[in-house]
């Protein structure tokens, strides 16, 4: 079985939505190795004495135990078009460093990325959740492939909402914009509807 990871934003020598990465560990660890013992990554993770000012990525490798943490410089990716890929067998339930069955799908693309349809369905970009504007509110399909922890948190406090979206739903909204542990809601670049593409 591949290892799973976790992406952790680090801004001004601080971790971001920690919590949230600790509760996600431990629920990929006990549905795929039956740990029993939670792990906090608070306790078990430090960041650098002498870590760089501004938004620095750590990265955690892990399975039953974390194998690696490494810190490294985030270079954001600007994310304008997107291309719609389909796939009704796709499954990343939990966050494998083997990527590959989405990266075969975003074979080919000239567009920044993909958005993945399942059955219909909106999931998410190769690489983060996404979410909608109609016009007065941001809303986020209930059918992601993972549940990302900026999703997790941006649902409870009521920043964004939960709802199904399909593919035949996309003429609905204005905008998009792509959400993750590194791209916050209130940073994410907005993409034009007419900007995102069908394959």
């Amino acid at each position: 079985m591949s290892l799973l990871f976790e992406t952790i934003r680090v801004k001004d020598g601080t971790f971001i939505n920690l919590a949230y990465h600790s509760a996600r560990l431990n629920r990929s660890r006990g549905a795929l190795f039956g740990s029993k013992e939670t792990i906090d990554l608070a306790l078990e993770v430090s960041i650098p004495p002498d870590i760089p000012p501004g938004v620095v990525r750590c990265r955690v490798d892990y399975g039953s135990t974390i194998e690696r943490v490494e810190f490294t410089p985030y270079q954001r990716r600007r994310i304008m078009s997107l291309t719609i890929v389909e796939s009704n067998t796709i499954t990343y339930d939990h966050k494998f460093t083997d990527r590959s069955e989405i990266e075969a799908l975003r074979r080919g693309i000239t567009t920044d990325d993909i958005v993945i349809v399942k059955n219909g369905h909106i999931t998410d970009t190769s690489f983060s959740n996404i979410v909608f504007h109609d016009g007065i509110r941001w809303l986020t399909p209930s059918t992601p492939l993972l549940y990302g922890t900026a999703r997790e948190r941006l649902l409870s406090d009521h920043s964004i909402i939960e709802e199904e979206i399909r593919f035949t739903d996309l003429r609905h909204f204005k905008k998009a914009a792509l959400i993750n542990a590194m791209i916050d809601l209130d940073e994410a670049e907005e993409i034009p509807m007419d900007a995102i593409v069908k394959r």
